[in-house]
Order: C-alpha cells, then sequence, then structure tokens
C-alpha cells in the first residue's frame, strides 16, 4: 500500500517538466519574434507587406488548433514562417529593368537633340536640360543599385538566422513529441501497474487518454500547419505573378508612351522638314541654305527610319515579353494547380481514414454502450427481484417483530432487525458497486480483446503476405533451377543429337564417295574387259585363219562331223541370242558384267563357256564354217560356266547390297533431317526456357533487392530508434538539470 502513490507521481512529475519545457520554448519564440521584429523595424524595407499573411496565419492557426498552448505555438510559428517568406520573397527584380528603360530614354532623344542643333537656339535651351536629368538619373541609379545590394545582404542574413530558428524550433517540437509519447507510455504502464478499480488508475487512465488526444491534436496541428504553409506559399506566390504581371504591364505601357513619345518626336520632325521645304520653296535665293536644309532632311529622314526601327524593335520585345510572361504564367498556373490537385486528394484521404476511423470508433462505442444498456437492464431486473424478496423477508420479520413485541424480548429482537437492515442496505451498495465496476472492466476486457483480435489479424495477415512472398521466392529458386537442369539436360542432348547428325552427315558422304568410287571402278573394268575381248578375238581370228592355212583339207570323221554339229547347234544356239541381244539389248547388259578374273582365265587358255562365248559373240558377225578340228574340240566346261554365273550372282548381289546400303542410307538421311528439325525445335524450345529463365532470374533480383531494402530500412529505422531514444536521455538529463536549477532557485 505504501508503494502505490509513487506510480501516479511519475507522470505529474513529467507533465510538469512537458509544462516547463513549454513554457521555455514559448519565451525562446517571444524572444526570436521580437529580435526579428527589431531587425525588420531597423530595415529599409517596410515591415507592413507580411503583416497580413501573419494575421491570417495565426487566425487559421487559433481556428484549427485544439488547446492553447498548441494556438499560441502555431501562431508564433505561423508568425515566423510568414516572416521567412516575406523575408526571402524577391522584391528586387522588378526594379532593374526601370533604369535601363530610363537609360534608353536619353539614348532616344539624342538624335532629337542632334537634329535640333541646326536649329534656331530657342530648342537648343528647351533640349539642354534633358542630358542634365540623364546624369542625375545615373546616379540615381548607381545609388539605389548599392542601397539594393546592401538591402539584399540584409535580407539574406535575416532569413538564413529565421532559418536557423526555425531549425532549432523542429528540433524542440520534435524532441517534445517524445517526450509527450514518453509520458504517454509511462502513464500506461503506471495505469497497467496501478490496482484495478481505484481512482488512482482511473486518474492514470484519464492521464494517458489525454495524452494520447494531445498527441493526436498535435499532429492534426502541424498537418493543418503544413497546409496553411502551402496555401500560403501558393498566395504569395500568386501575389509575386500578380506583381510581376503588373510591373510587365506598366513597362508596357511606359514602353507605349515613350513610343508615342517618339511618334510625336516624328511627327514634329516632318513638320518641320515640310517647313523647312516651304521655306526652300519660298525662299531659293541662297544654295547653302537649300544644301543646309537638304542635310537636315535626310538627317530628319535617316532618325525617322531608326525611329521606326526602334519601334518594331520595341514592339517585338513587348510582344515576346507579353508572350513569355503569359507561357510563364500559364506554367506556373499548372504547376499550382498540379500540386493543389495533389494536395487536395492527399486531404481527401487523410479525411476518409479519419472519417473511417471515427466511424468505427462509434461503431465500437455504440456497441459498448448497448452491451452495457443490456447488461444494466439485467442487473435492475435481478435487483428488482432481490428487492421484491428483501421486501417480503423485511414483511415477514417485522410481523414477527409485531408478535415478539409482547414478549420481554422485543426490545433485543428491534435492535437485531435495525443490524439486519442496515447489513442488507450495505450489501446492496456493495453488489451495485461491484456490478458496476465488474461491467466497467467487462466493457474494457472487451475492447482490449478487439484490439488483441485485431492485431493478431494484422499479424496473421502480414505473417501470411510474407509467407507468400517467400513461397513465390522458393518457387522461382525452384523454377530457376529446374529450367536451368532442363537447360543443361537440353544442351546436353542437343549437343549429342549434333555429334549424331555429323557422324551421320561424315558417314552419308563416306557412303556416297565407295558408291561413286564403285561405279567409276565398275565403269573402268567394263571398258578394259571390252578391250581386252576384242584384242583376244582378234588374235585368234588370226590364229585360226593362220591355222586354216597350213592344214589340209581332210574328210571330216563322224566324231568331227559330230563335233561340228554340236559346235554349229551351239552358234545357232547363239545366233537367236545374239538376235535377242540385237533386239532388246539384253546380252549387252550381261557382257558389261564380265570382270577382270574371266579375262585373266582366258588369258591362262581355259575353255569358254556358251554363256562365255555368247557374251563374246553378241556383238560380233557370226563366224565362218572353216573351223578346223583343234578349234572345235575345245568345247565350252561347266566349270568355266558355273564360275560365270557366280560371278554374276555376285554382282547382282553387291549391285542389290548397295542399293539396299543406298536406301539405309537415305532412310537414315532422312531420319537424321528429322532429328535436325526435332532438334531445331528443342531449341527454340530452349530459347524460350532460357528467356523465361532470365525474366525468373530478373524477377528474383528484383525481390532480393527489395528483401534487402527492407532490412536496410529495418535497420535505419532501428538506428533511429536508438538515435532518439538518446535523444530522449539527453532531454531528460537537460530537463533535470533544468528541474534542479529551479529547485536551487
Amino acid at each position: 500500500m505504501a508503494t502505490q502513490p509513487k506510480g501516479p507521481q511519475k507522470p505529474g512529475s513529467r507533465w510538469g517538466w512537458m509544462q516547463q519545457a513549454v513554457a521555455s520554448v514559448e519565451s525562446r519564440l517571444d524572444t526570436i519574434l521580437g529580435e526579428e521584429e527589431t531587425a525588420a523595424s531597423a530595415g529599409t524595407r517596410p515591415a507592413s507587406q507580411p503583416a497580413p499573411v501573419t494575421r491570417d496565419s495565426l487566425e487559421a492557426s487559433r481556428s484549427g488548433a485544439s488547446t492553447p498552448a498548441n494556438d499560441r505555438l502555431q501562431a508564433r510559428l505561423a508568425q515566423a514562417m510568414g516572416k521567412k517568406g516575406s523575408a526571402s520573397r524577391p522584391d528586387t527584380p522588378v526594379q532593374p529593368p526601370e533604369p535601363a528603360s530610363d537609360k534608353d530614354e536619353p539614348g532616344q532623344e539624342r538624335p532629337a537633340s542632334g537634329l535640333s542643333s541646326h536649329r534656331p537656339s530657342g530648342p537648343n535651351a528647351q533640349q539642354s536640360p534633358s542630358a542634365r536629368p540623364s546624369a542625375d538619373s545615373g546616379q540615381a541609379d548607381a545609388a539605389e543599385v548599392s542601397s539594393q545590394l546592401d538591402q539584399d545582404k540584409a535580407v539574406q542574413e535575416m532569413s538564413d538566422e529565421i532559418t536557423s530558428y526555425i531549425e532549432k524550433i523542429d528540433t524542440l517540437q520534435a524532441k517534445l513529441k517524445y517526450l509527450a509519447s514518453e509520458a504517454a507510455e509511462s502513464a500506461k504502464q503506471a495505469a497497467a501497474a496501478a490496482q484495478n478499480g481505484t481512482a488512482e488508475k482511473k486518474l492514470l487512465e484519464k492521464d494517458v487518454q489525454i495524452s494520447l488526444l494531445m498527441q493526436e491534436g498535435q499532429t492534426l496541428s502541424k498537418t493543418e500547419m503544413k497546409h496553411l504553409q502551402t496555401i500560403k506559399k501558393i498566395r504569395q506566390q500568386f501575389l509575386a505573378s500578380t506583381k510581376e504581371n503588373e510591373q510587365s504591364r506598366a513597362r508596357a505601357d511606359k514602353a507605349e508612351r515613350s513610343l508615342r513619345s517618339v511618334e510625336d518626336r516624328a511627327r514634329r520632325a516632318e513638320a518641320a522638314a515640310k517647313r523647312a521645304e516651304q521655306n526652300l520653296a519660298a525662299s531659293l535665293n541662297s544654295t547653302s541654305d537649300f544644301d543646309a536644309i537638304k542635310k537636315e532632311r535626310d538627317a530628319l529622314d535617316a532618325t525617322l527610319a531608326d525611329i521606326r526601327a526602334q519601334l518594331s524593335r520595341a514592339n517585338a520585345r513587348a510582344e515576346a515579353a507579353e508572350s513569355k510572361a503569359a507561357t510563364e504564367q500559364l506554367e506556373r498556373e499548372r504547376k499550382k494547380n498540379a500540386e493543389l490537385h495533389d494536395d487536395l486528394t492527399s486531404s481527401k484521404i487523410e479525411r476518409e481514414l479519419a472519417e473511417e476511423k471515427l466511424r468505427r470508433e462509434i461503431k465500437d462505442l455504440r456497441s459498448s454502450l448497448e452491451r452495457e444498456k443490456e447488461h444494466a437492464r439485467v442487473i435492475e431486473t435481478e435487483m428488482l427481484g432481490e428487492q421484491a424478496a428483501l421486501e417480503s423477508k423485511l414483511e415477514s420479520f417485522r410481523a414477527r417483530a409485531e408478535e415478539a413485541s409482547s414478549s420481554t424480548q422485543g426490545s433485543v429482537q428491534a435492535k437485531l432487525l435495525r443490524q439486519i437492515e442496515t447489513l442488507q442496505n450495505q450489501y446492496s451498495a456493495a453488489s451495485q458497486n461491484w456490478q458496476r465496476i465488474e461491467g466497467s472492466l467487462l466493457a474494457r476486457i472487451t475492447g482490449l480483446e478487439k484490439e488483441r483480435d485485431e492485431i493478431a489479424a494484422r499479424e496473421s495477415d502480414v505473417r501470411r503476405r510474407v509467407r507468400e512472398a517467400t513461397l513465390k521466392a522458393r518457387k522461382a529458386e525452384a523454377e530457376v533451377e529446374e529450367g536451368q537442369a532442363r537447360l543443361a539436360e537440353l544442351e546436353k542432348s542437343q549437343i549429342e543429337a549434333d555429334e549424331e547428325a555429323h557422324r551421320a552427315a561424315r558417314r552419308i558422304k563416306q557412303l556416297e564417295a565407295d558408291v561413286l568410287k564403285a561405279q567409276q571402278d565398275l565403269a573402268e573394268q567394263k571398258a578394259q574387259a571390252q578391250k581386252d575381248l576384242h584384242s583376244q578375238l582378234e588374235e585368234e581370228r588370226a590364229k585360226w585363219a593362220a591355222s586354216l592355212l597350213q592344214t589340209p583339207r581332210l574328210e571330216p570323221s563322224p566324231l568331227a562331223t559330230l563335233r561340228r554339229g554340236s559346235s554349229l547347234g551351239l552358234v545357232d544356239l547363239a545366233s537367236p541370242l545374239e538376235r535377242a541381244g540385237l533386239g532388246n539389248g539384253t546380252i549387252a547388259e550381261s557382257a558389261s558384267l564380265v570382270t577382270s578374273n574371266d579375262a585373266d582365265e582366258y588369258f591362262n587358255h581355259l575353255p569358254h563357256t556358251p554363256g562365255s562365248l555368247s557374251h563374246v559373240l553378241a556383238p560380233q558377225p557370226p563366224l565362218p564354217d572353216l573351223v578346223s578340228n583343234s578349234t572345235v574340240g575345245a568345247g565350252p566346261s561347266v566349270q568355266l560356266v558355273e564360275r560365270l554365273s557366280a560371278n554374276v550372282r555376285r554382282l547382282e548381289s553387291e549391285k542389290a547390297a548397295s542399293k539396299d546400303e543406298i536406301t539405309r542410307l537415305t532412310a537414315q538421311r532422312d531420319q537424321a533431317r528429322q532429328e535436325v528439325v526435332g532438334l531445331v525445335r528443342e531449341a527454340d524450345a530452349k530459347r524460350r526456357v532460357d528467356e523465361r529463365l532470365q525474366e525468373l532470374a530478373a524477377q528474383h533480383q528484383e525481390l532480393r533487392q527489395r528483401h534487402q531494402t527492407t532490412l536496410e530500412l529495418l535497420g535505419e529505422r532501428s538506428e533511429q530508434v536508438e538515435e532518439l531514444k538518446a535523444d530522449i536521455v539527453d532531454v531528460k538529463a537537460m530537463y533535470r538539470q533544468l528541474a534542479d536549477t529551479i529547485g536551487k532557485a
């Protein structure tokens, strides 16, 4: 019980420190504003210009503030900002063009003064004072420029001081804000540490609510001050733009007036020229006067042309300045409209958020009020029932008391009844108090449960989002890894397919070369066999002719006639074959299949088969009947026929095998082409996969960057929190020192 009063004393002392800090800030602002007012009154520029702005800002800040202390702070801050804006507002760029125009006017008057030198002394006496004002105006311009530079320097120094003061004020406001938050937290902790249902806890809860309301009021006042400052800046810019427009219009009017004066001078010059011409026509006595008048007229014409050129240039400059001013004004208006639109949208969004928050709070309060009403009704019904029961008991007790009053113990029973009634009254009051406390505690518990549910929902939402983001990142990483693995497999398969295609192409080329070589060898063998056969036939014919000439003619024996008949039969058998070969060319085709082995057998003096004879005799004319017995005796053998047929079959089988090999190679070539097409398609798919992988890698990199930025932001936020804690510790130490000094004083 002794430790309970210590809890509420901390927030009170801290509130006292805060009030002292606010008072010190207000005194500092008063001194700053007093110094600014003295500096503004000591300066050359009048201080009446920023007065309307400060008055408007004061009225706006007073209308939007929530507490008197905040009103004073906001009013002083608005006044300081208004003086800063009025001090930093450029007033000098409007004045430099005026001396230039003043300087142009004497320049424009010089030709007229030069022309009037030829006139009598009267115009010279009138125009001579115009040179003196030009010199005086030049001196005045120099003095004005020097004073303007001094004034700009003073304004710059004042603006620097104001910016430094405003920075100090901002730091003090930030420190006050964190002190208020710390006081609110300490009040919350004290309220949590206090016992439930006590008046101290209620006071601490009220203090917490007051601190929260003050924080919210400070934030709202800051936002309102920002909006008021933006509106004030926009108004100042608008006033500056209108002032610039008025000055440009004044310059244009001045230029027009100067142009009118120049035109008047030109008209006067023309009138003088006309008068001179009239005088010249009237008095043609002296040629010298005539030449002088001509020169004067030429000079007047030249000055008139110069004046017209200057007039045209001035018109062009005025039009260009007007167009430039109009474009700049339009651009500024557009920028202002865009800024105002952005401010309006942001303020609308903030207002909607605030309204939605208020609606939720109103809804929660209504629901809590309904619950409390219902609870009160239930309690009231219970209390009425208890009251009725107690009244019935009271009536019964009274009846008993009246019955017992006749006895000797009546006074004792009356005392007991009175004690019972007092106890019942105390019990009813205690029960009512307890019910009220219970209802308030239940309401607070429900509110805290709602807040806990909302916080849990937000936390679950945040965790869900983080989980989804991590799942997406993991999925993207898995897709990237899968794509990389698939890419490696595709590259490997593509390399293998390329190697297989190269091997198949080399094999196809080799087989084609082998086929060409075999065809060339076959053609060469055919040609060589035909040459050998022709030479052998010529030799045999020569031998046969020589043998026929040398041997006497003998009577044929029966065996010889038989052999001759058989040989003639062979020749007759060969002749239809020969005719058939001449008809369709099959014999020539079969003769082309003779290899070098047959020639070797022939040169080894082996007997030829009928097939070989038919092949040999196919392109030759029929032999004469002059056949000797020796030649007829050398008939064909079965072995040679079998060899030739075997060679023919072998060549045909090789030809069929080569055809099969060619068909197989063509099939392999087609298959290789199909594989190449498939590889090209796979390469396209691989390219698409690469592009997808690049996109996923970019997304992954972006997610990593976001994660890194969030980590950096968290680190910066933690650093800011640490710095703010250190600042709070410093402010506490400062305020402790201040409190110690005040206590000592």
